[in-house]
């Protein structure tokens, strides 16, 4: 989801959408119209322990049904299935990264991100190849990194060298789509690969070894918990629907929240339910929830998050301007369902 071929393809899609196909063209049939729950809901998302785990949760466990929901969960294999989807308007209730909200909040599809649901930025992460010795941070200064140009890793990376005053200017990024890195860092072409779940536990299956992440250091002397990025996936609804169904929202905003307690509370369970699911194997979807945070927590923190990927996506080039987080952002039926997780 992070790949800068994908966004300028998304961007485009985005784009022809809303001037093309006008945004709110597509009311989708599939949805409920007015604020009744007796029609069919349907809620996009992803083939992805991390966007779609609480939503996978709600439904396993009946929680959309406790709340009065008829939820048909649509989960993709990635964000571009959903892209013209969320821009004509027909993807109404949408999970997926904050990246995808900026880029079509930038293009001017009305929509609102009523919640986050999980911060992976324990996924966004630099692994050395086999047999790389690194004895201290300035140590990855002349070495070889493979990275897809534009990705939000690339935040971690300048956050960790700003921390431990490596010289970012003096690391060689080499570009390459994910699945290349693991082929280069097995070959020795490449000295690191910086990427996320679950290419980097593949990486460290081929016998790389985990350097830092944006909430982990095992950098020499730089050892600890660390806060190098944000990268947060979310509930997300167009204007239109948050317009005519606040009670739905809400509904929708509990059950979520009854599934990430759930998860909390019971991790080993909810990875058996979500791996089966989207048929993964059961310990792998474990430890890839274990490096995410699970939590609908509004703070300030997750608005200058997003401020920070906004601005990021615009020096990359993948956004024309940075939305306001007032325009796109929303925690007032958060505040109202579960007022202990907005602090602002």
């Amino acid at each position: 989801m992070n790949k800068r071929n994908f966004w300028k393809n998304f961007l485009t899609v985005v784009t022809c959408s809303v001037f093309c196909m006008g945004m709110l063209s597509g009311c989708g049939n599939e949805n409920a119209k007015g604020n009744g729950s007796s029609n069919k809901l349907v809620a996009y998302g992803e083939l992805d322990p991390q966007v779609s785990g609480q939503q996978i949760i709600a439904e396993e466990k009946g929680y959309f049904k406790e709340e009065g929901l008829d939820i048909e969960n649509k989960l993709m294999t990635g964000p571009d299935e959903n892209a013209s989807l969320v821009a004509s308007g027909d993807a109404k209730i949408c999970f997926g990264s904050m990246y995808n909200n900026i880029s079509v909040a930038a293009n001017g599809v009305k929509v609102k991100v009523v919640s986050p649901l999980v911060n992976a930025a324990g996924t966004q992460s630099v692994v050395a190849r086999k047999g790389l010795e690194i004895n201290s941070p300035k140590d990855l200064e002349g070495k070889k990194i493979g990275m897809t140009n534009g990705a939000g890793v690339l935040i971690a990376i300048r956050n960790m060298c700003e921390a431990t005053g490596v010289d970012i200017n003096k690391i060689q990024f080499v570009n390459l789509g994910v699945s290349d890195q693991l082929a280069a860092l097995d070959r020795g072409d490449i000295d690191a690969m910086a990427a996320w779940e679950p290419w980097v536990g593949k990486a460290i299956d081929h016998g790389g070894t985990l350097l830092f992440s944006g909430t982990k250091s095992n950098l020499p002397g730089a050892q600890g918990d660390v806060h190098w990025i944000d990268f947060y996936m979310t509930l997300q609804v167009t204007q239109d629907f948050y317009d005519k169904n606040p009670e739905t929202v809400e509904k929708l905003l509990r059950a979520l929240n009854k599934a990430t307690n759930y998860i909390n509370e019971h991790p080993e369970d909810a990875a058996k339910i979500i791996a089966k699911r989207i048929n993964i194997d059961e310990k792998e979807c474990l430890r890839i929830m274990q490096e995410n945070e699970y939590t609908m927590q509004y703070d300030q923190q997750f608005v200058d998050g997003a401020n920070s990927m906004a601005n990021f996506m615009l020096e990359m080039g993948n956004i024309k301007s940075v939305p306001k987080t007032d325009e796109y952002l929303d925690s007032t039926l958060l505040k109202k369902v579960v007022p202990d997780e907005v602090n602002l």
